[in-house]
Formats: structure tokens, C-alpha cells, sequence
């Protein structure tokens, strides 16, 4: 589907569009707003895709405490997606020593050069959940939409330029 306002395609699962920020209706949706940035969001949501914080106060709260299987350290991997006709490449791991981890074309895919040299995208490691942030402003290669940070879950695809990157975490 086509945003409303400016044409953009959009896929249904998206909050708002990437290229104008309009709020994407979708009538099976109810819509509420942050308290903290004021962002139209999905009412289903815990935390704001904008701003990343929670949306309810009882957010995270359970009466019981939390059965932990597997400790999260800050350390995560991308896995390049294979296009076709191309070799399987290989598997990096990136850890945040309290800074976070930039990408770049340097440090994902040195020879693919649909992916700037300069800084795409800022993933980073709080309160035990690794997020992504935009590292650049125009956008030209990269698709992160993600404002001041998204949560990333295990499975989560990151597009750099024309790679795409399946991103994981590693558990003690």
C-alpha cells in the first residue's frame, strides 16, 4: 500500500510513514499517544517506536518475579542475508562496550558499496534490550525509521543500502 499523503509505500505493520511521518490508519488499529513525545502509536505496543519509552506505567511490572533462564550480555551478531548467485558471508559479532556499536560499510560489508561510509545506523544495549537509532539524516542508503531507538528482537531484519542483515543476540 501507498501513504495517503505522499505516496510512499508502506507496509501495514508500519506506524507512521518513513518518508513524511504521516500516521498510517489501519481501521483494525486503535491508536493512543505517548505520553512522553506525543507520537501517534499502535495501542498493542509497550513501548513507543519513537522515543522507545513505555507507554503504560505498569509496563514490565509482573507480581511474580521473572523466571531467568539465560542472562543477555551486550553482545550481538548480524548475519548478512545471501542474494542469489552469492556466497554465504560470514557471520559478525559486535559487543557495546558502553558506547553502542556504529555500522557502517566498514565494519558490516567492506565490499558492498550500496552501503555509505559514513555512519547508517547506532545500535546500543540498555536496561538488558538492544535497540536501534538512525545514524544519518538524509538517508540515502539506509532504512532504519527507528527515530531515537526501537527495540530489536531476535530475528529482526536491518537493511544497510541493499544488504539485509538478520540481527541476534548472544545469551550467557
Amino acid at each position: 500500500m501507498n501513504c495517503k499523503t505522499c505516496g510512499y509505500p508502506v507496509i501495514e505493520q508500519m506506524h507512521s510513514c518513513p518518508n513524511c511521518g504521516t500516521v498510517i490508519a489501519n481501521n483494525d488499529i486503535e491508536l493512543i499517544t505517548c505520553p512522553s513525545c506525543g507520537a501517534e502509536v499502535d495501542a498493542r505496543e509497550d513501548y513507543c517506536p519513537e522515543c522507545g519509552e513505555p507507554l503504560y506505567d505498569d509496563v514490565g511490572q509482573t507480581d511474580k518475579a521473572p523466571i531467568v533462564t539465560e542472562e543477555v550480555i551486550p553482545i550481538c551478531t548480524l548475519r548478512p542475508l545471501t542474494l542469489e548467485g552469492e556466497r554465504r558471508a560470514a557471520t559478525k559479532t559486535y559487543q557495546d562496550e558502553g558506547d553502542g556499536v556504529s555500522l557502517s560499510r566498514d565494519n558490516t560489508m567492506p565490499t558492498d558499496i550500496s552501503i555509505d561510509e559514513e555512519l547508517q545506523a547506532h545500535l546500543f544495549f540498555y536496561e538488558g534490550q538492544w535497540f536501534i537509532e538512525e545514524g544519518c539524516e538524509d538517508r540515502r542508503s539506509t532504512f532504519v525509521h527507528a527515530g531515537k531507538g526501537i527495540k530489536l528482537a531476535p530475528g529482526d531484519i536491518i537493511r544497510l543500502g541493499d544488504r539485509e542483515f538478520e540481527f541476534n543476540i548472544k545469551a550467557k
